[in-house]
């Protein structure tokens, strides 16, 4: 017995070097990892009621315009992440999609009744972020670029509209997240850098819509390779 015991004391004594360094280089590996895979995600865009009026060429207001609501942030995309030890940075390229609603009481004899208009945007979002990583917790920041790749609003059928649309946009995120093998969840607040009704024109006239479609969403990333 002593024997043995004096030879399980010997095994344990040259092979722990060796389990040490893997235990150690795996530890190194997830903190120097690279993971690339897709997100979808999902939200809602926070905005509150506004309203303008829209005139005709006798300065007589015939449309009272409400933003009312919106509809759903739905994205889908592709995304990846590099770790550098407490810190880590993290890209992505997005199809989002949102629409905001309006009601429109027409002061005409043609409608009796409100009228809810919506229109719809298609975003191609290039985002970069960086932050801080421990355990699988994540805390983040980093700008995004808004590229218009589709519009439409049926604000088009309202008398003296008019839009000029910007095709480039910018807007910047806060993020709080967590790493679980191959998935990620994320909670993401982002900010916008233009108004609902930057694009919206009376006439030649400037709506006065001043809120900003910033989006809260959650968003779930699967990693194909890492």
């Amino acid at each position: 017995m002593s024997f043995m015991r004096n030879l399980l004391f010997l095994i344990a004594i040259c092979t722990f070097p060796f389990w040490a360094t893997a235990q150690y280089s795996k530890k190194a590996n997830e903190n120097y990892s690279a993971r690339f895979g897709v997100k979808v995600l999902g939200g809602a865009i926070l905005t509150h009621p506004e309203v303008t009026y829209v005139g005709n060429d006798k300065d007589q207001v015939i449309h009272e315009v409400t933003l009312s609501g919106s509809v759903p942030q739905i994205s889908a995309g592709i995304w990846g992440q590099k770790r550098f030890g407490w810190l880590y940075a993290e890209g992505n390229m997005m199809v989002s999609r949102y629409g905001m609603k309006f009601d429109v009481n027409s002061y005409d004899t043609d409608w009796k009744e409100t009228r809810t208009l919506t229109e719809k945007f298609t975003y191609v979002d290039l985002q970069v972020m960086g932050g801080l990583i421990s355990n699988g917790f994540r805390i983040g920041v980093g700008p995004v670029m808004h590229i218009l790749a589709g519009h439409d609003s049926a604000l088009e059928s309202l008398e003296s509209y008019n839009q000029s649309l910007r095709k480039i946009s910018y807007g910047f995120s806060g993020c709080v997240g967590y790493d679980l093998g191959r998935v990620s969840f994320d909670v993401k607040y982002d900010k916008a850098f233009r108004t609902v009704g930057d694009h919206i024109y009376y006439r030649n006239k400037k709506s006065l819509f001043l809120e900003t479609p910033d989006a809260l969403v959650f968003s779930v990333a699967y990693a194909i390779s890492r």
